[in-house]
């Protein structure tokens, strides 16, 4: 991680409490707001546990930046969170609210859900992943052989690599129909080339920097524009 507090909050969200949440409507009338509620009940049984957990840990997160950089005690009915037609997470703020919306990403997987949240005026993306081998075709899809330099067969280095180009895919709007091959990690940031360099181009070419993080057999990267 970075020397100090970095520029963004992280927030998880466990698939156990994301499960438990789900059988008390009580808790999540609480947390959700009504249009929130709406979309939930409308999702497949198989999509809402996925659904619970990334929006538990966006709120937490984004309530957490709320407080740190305006002072703001937001309830968490109040930061209600919803997909654009791209598919990205947008926040939707109450009338009046005494802040702006800022640059946040959620990623979920069977461990649970996470969320990242950037500082005023940083951009900011995050991925979680299992960590369990992957087949050889599938690390292809986002890799070249010499990205993995502890082997094809390392779950760890696998779940490293492919979060920290999914992440940096997140923070620059795109995802992974862009090509993640031209997504490449350096030890002290990212090298990015083909789309995603016209991407990062289009913001003004900012320094892109990779943190890692892990819950519970899973790991997370946060790509973040800034040192």
């Amino acid at each position: 991680m970075t020397t100090g507090r970095p520029p963004y909050r992280l927030a998880f969200c466990p698939r156990l409490e994301a499960e438990k949440m789900l059988t008390e409507p009580a808790e999540l009338r609480a947390r959700f707001s009504p249009a929130e509620l709406a979309e939930l009940e409308a999702l497949p049984e198989r999509r809402k546990l996925d659904r619970v957990a990334g929006r538990l840990a966006a709120k937490r997160a984004l309530a957490a930046h709320f407080l740190g950089e305006y002072g703001w005690e937001a309830e968490a009915s109040e930061l209600a969170v919803f997909n654009d037609d791209a598919g990205r997470p947008r926040l939707a703020l109450p009338k009046g609210a005494p802040a702006p919306a800022p640059s946040f990403s959620i990623s979920h997987c069977a461990q649970g859900g996470a969320a990242a949240v950037g500082a005023p005026g940083r951009r900011v993306g995050v991925d979680i992943e299992t960590i369990v081998p992957r087949p050889a075709e599938v690390i292809a899809f986002v890799s070249s052989a010499s990205e993995l330099p502890a082997g094809p067969s390392d779950p760890e280095a696998q779940a490293r690599l492919w979060t920290g180009k999914e992440a940096a895919l997140k923070m620059l709007g795109l995802g992974l129909d862009a090509d993640a091959r031209a997504v490449r990690p350096e030890a002290d940031g990212v090298t990015l080339t083909g789309v995603p360099a016209k991407a990062w181009a289009a913001l003004g070419s900012p320094r892109v920097r990779l943190d890692y993080d892990g819950m519970d057999g899973a790991r997370i990267a946060v790509a973040y524009t800034g040192d």
